[in-house]
């Protein structure tokens, strides 16, 4: 079993070293605790990020709490979550107080927007390996085609959308 101290010092450098928000933290999630430690499987992964998204507060942080709990139940759960948390809150706190007293500074502008864009190329790499590994037939495809369509286009609740694809992919895949 993954002693607690791990557990704590992985989450810690999850949280310490990913930028950009939730989506963008996904791909520093399944490279460090799928990929380099092999403590849960890919599967695993994905299942405790759909648990992340459909349970209130934060889902990145959610989707942590899954997976200490899967690693060392309760003690797993405390450990993951003070670890991803940690240098996160002490950084937003600081960089709050920096931004009020220079958000109009054009350099600072400037930084912003190149942080931004590369969170956009990180949140496309993260859709296209998922897409690669969970789209794997036209149910699927369908299923992903309309839930984008719902969000993007018709910008229905997300959690809705999310209950209604279960609902279809149980229905849809039922004899299997």
């Amino acid at each position: 079993m993954t002693s607690l101290r791990n557990i704590f010092l992985a989450f810690f450098k999850i949280g310490t070293f990913s930028f950009g928000g939730v989506y963008s933290m996904i791909a520093f999630f399944e490279r460090e605790l799928v990929e380099r430690r092999k403590w849960i499987t890919h599967d695993e992964f994905i299942e405790s990020f759909a648990i992340g998204q459909i349970t209130p507060g934060p889902p990145i942080v959610n989707t942590g709490i899954c997976i200490g709990y899967k690693l060392h139940r309760l003690p797993g759960v405390l450990v993951a979550t003070l670890g991803q948390t940690l240098t996160g809150t002490v950084l937003a706190i600081i960089l709050a107080a920096f931004y009020l007293q220079a958000k109009d500074n054009p350099l600072l502008q400037s930084v912003m927007k190149g942080v931004a864009a590369a969170v956009v190329g990180l949140l496309g790499s993260i859709i296209y390996k998922m897409a690669r590994k969970l789209v794997t037939g036209y149910k699927s495809a369908a299923l992903a085609a309309g839930a984008f369509g719902a969000l993007a286009v018709f910008k229905l609740n997300p959690i809705g959308i999310i209950l209604a694809a279960g609902v279809l992919g149980l229905i849809l895949n039922w004899r299997r």
